[in-house]
């Protein structure tokens, strides 16, 4: 599956250059943005649970391996305002942009076989209260939704376990998503830098603690 479509590049230091065909910036390691969004269920116990989208096996890039919760290229004049509407594609959750809580902005390069990545990163998190369940999975883009826990990822990017455990729902032969508990390891995962993971986790990490602090801070006044 490859859908080849016009994006806006950039220089090195975001600095707009006009435009390319997506496929064309992917060839000469062009400059350009890719939406990310990180999907959590906040828990009691403050073990907050991290949505992972299984990709597509028929996808063009990284087929099979779990990713980002939605993410997506921004087309030409689009802004991460519209980056919302991959959430919408893939998971089937409507969302205003405004519900969104602005994470960072990283760069990822990412070079395999002629495969030349050289992205902006808009990374946001969204909260949920969804279960999965719940969720309208888009068969042409998901093969399937895993959750894990913040702590666990980190640890897993960190290089301080092997394999984490993982559970949510996979699509079967018959196009159904059913129950999956399992082991997955950083070789199951879209190779962005370990970093950006370890990056992602502790800020998520931060906002909860914060939330909290904002919370308690209230209750006790």
């Amino acid at each position: 599956m490859s859908e080849d479509y016009m994006i806006d590049i950039y220089d090195e230091n975001m600095k707009p250059l006009g435009s390319a065909l997506r496929s064309q910036a992917h060839k000469e390691g062009l400059w350009h943005k890719s939406f990310h969004c990180w999907i959590v269920k906040r828990a009691s116990d403050g073990h907050h649970r991290v949505l992972l989208q299984l990709r597509s096996k028929n996808k063009d890039t990284h087929p099979s391996l779990m990713d980002i919760s939605a993410a997506g290229h921004l087309k030409v004049g689009e802004t991460p305002h519209d980056g919302i509407k991959n959430i919408e594609e893939e998971l089937g959750i409507k969302v205003d942009f405004e519900s969104l809580n602005k994470l960072f902005t990283i760069n990822h390069v990412y070079e395999k076989d002629g495969y030349i990545n050289h992205e902006f990163n808009p990374t946001y998190l969204l909260e949920t209260e969804k279960n999965l369940s719940e969720l309208e999975l888009n068969p042409m883009e998901v093969d399937g939704v895993l959750e894990a826990s913040v702590d666990d990822l980190k640890n897993l990017f960190n290089h301080k376990v092997n394999s984490i455990y993982v559970s949510g729902l996979l699509l079967d032969e018959f196009n159904n998503y059913i129950p999956y508990t399992g082991a997955v390891a950083i070789k199951d995962f879209v190779p962005h830098e370990d970093s950006y993971y370890v990056k992602v986790m502790d800020t998520i990490k931060r906002y909860f603690e914060n939330k909290q602090h904002d919370f308690d801070a209230v209750s006790n006044s």
